[in-house]
C-alpha cells in the first residue's frame, strides 16, 4: 500500500518542484530586470572646470521657426558650465521643435591665444523633428586634447532673411581620459554601463553620445535621466547667470516621456 501511495505522490512532488522552480526563475528574472531599469546614470561635472569663455544661450523667443510650440531649438549640453569630452571626434546633440524641415548650419569654432573665436568647420544639414546628432567624421582631423571649442547650431527659418535664424550654442572642453576610466570601459561593452561610467566621470558628451548612438531599448529612458541631471545643475546656477537652459531642457523632457 505504501509503495503504491509513493508511486502516486512522486509525480505530484515532481510537478510541484518543477512549478516552484519555474516561479522562482520568473521572480529572479523580474528582480534582475527591475534592477537594470532602476539604475540611472548620474552626471557629475568636474568642479574645477573653468566657466564658459562667452555667454551661451539660445536666441529667439519663439518655439522653433513656426513659433507654434513650447519647446525651442536647444543644444543638449551644459551652458552654466562647460561640458567635457574625452573624444577627439565627439557626438553633438540638439533638439529641433519643428516638424517642417529647415536648413541647418552646424558650426565649430576654436579659440585663439587672445580668446577670440575662429570658425574651423561648417556642415550643412537638413533639420528633422526631435533629437538630432552629429559625430565628427573619424576620417577627418579631430579636436585637440586640452583645448576648448564652441559649437553652434543655426536653423535658417528663412534663408533670405538671416535675422530670422535661430541659434543655439555651447562650449566643449576636450580632456584626457583617466587610466582608471579606460580600464573600466575596457571591461564592458554594455552601452548603459558605459554611459554610467562616462557620466560619473563628468564626461557629458561621451555619456550622451554613448546612449544616443546605442540600440538598447532603454535609450529614451536614459536620455531623459541624463537631461534631468543636467536640469538640476542648470537650475542651481540659474540665479547667478540667468540661464534658461534648465527650463528649455525640462520642456524637452516632457516631450520625451
Amino acid at each position: 500500500m505504501m509503495q503504491i501511495l509513493w508511486r502516486l505522490t512522486k509525480p505530484l512532488k515532481s510537478k510541484w518542484l518543477t512549478r516552484a522552480m519555474l516561479i522562482l526563475s520568473l521572480v529572479m528574472i523580474s528582480l534582475s530586470w527591475a534592477t537594470m531599469t532602476v539604475a540611472q546614470p548620474q552626471y557629475t561635472p568636474d568642479p574645477n572646470s573653468p566657466p564658459p569663455k562667452e555667454p551661451t544661450d539660445s536666441t529667439g523667443s519663439r518655439g522653433g521657426c513656426a513659433g507654434d510650440t513650447e519647446t525651442k531649438l536647444t543644444v543638449l549640453a551644459p551652458q552654466s558650465h562647460v561640458g567635457q569630452t574625452a573624444s577627439t571626434h565627439p557626438t553633438f546633440a540638439w533638439f529641433v521643435p519643428d516638424s517642417q524641415p529647415y536648413p541647418i548650419l552646424f558650426q565649430l569654432y576654436e579659440y585663439d591665444a587672445n580668446g577670440n573665436r575662429q570658425l574651423i568647420k561648417t556642415i550643412n544639414l537638413q533639420s528633422s523633428p526631435g533629437i538630432m546628432t552629429l559625430s565628427l567624421p573619424e576620417e577627418e582631423s579631430g579636436l585637440s586634447v586640452g583645448e576648448r571649442y564652441r559649437w553652434q547650431v543655426v536653423m535658417l527659418c528663412n534663408p533670405n532673411s538671416p535675422s530670422s535664424a535661430l541659434v543655439a550654442e555651447a562650449e566643449i572642453d576636450v580632456v584626457e581620459m583617466s587610466p582608471a576610466l579606460k580600464m573600466a570601459l575596457a571591461a564592458t561593452t554594455n552601452p548603459i554601463e558605459r554611459t554610467e561610467l562616462y557620466a560619473s566621470a563628468g564626461l557629458w558628451y561621451n555619456a550622451l553620445g554613448e546612449v544616443l548612438n546605442s540600440e538598447d531599448g532603454r535609450t529614451r529612458e536614459f536620455t531623459r535621466s541624463l537631461l534631468e541631471n543636467l536640469v538640476e545643475l542648470e537650475n542651481s546656477e540659474a540665479v547667478q547667470n540667468g540661464s534658461e537652459q534648465g527650463k528649455r531642457l525640462n520642456q524637452i523632457i516632457e516631450v520625451l516621456r
